[in-house]
């Protein structure tokens, strides 16, 4: 079911945007998103100090986010 909305009011696009946000990332996913837009940080300096994974972490981090998100899929109703 869509959502109609007045896209005139940015009150209520935010709004809804940030429940959008929140039900398909999570509180944690929605706020690393915003800091994207936000220019929080500097990406190049914390990059640049994070150790690199091994080949079992990294391959292990991609094991977890696909689970994550196939269940993330499975609890939050479309938005479409």
């Amino acid at each position: 079911m869509a959502v109609v909305i007045d896209v005139k009011n940015p009150i209520e696009v935010r709004e809804i945007g940030l429940k959008a946000l929140n039900m398909a990332l999570g509180p944690e996913g929605t706020q690393a998103f915003i800091d994207q837009y936000e220019g929080m940080g500097d990406f190049t300096k914390e990059r640049q100090e994070m150790p690199e994974p091994s080949f079992d972490e990294f391959t292990a981090r991609i094991k977890n986010a696909s689970a994550e998100i196939r269940a993330r899929r499975l609890a939050v109703p479309s938005l479409y």
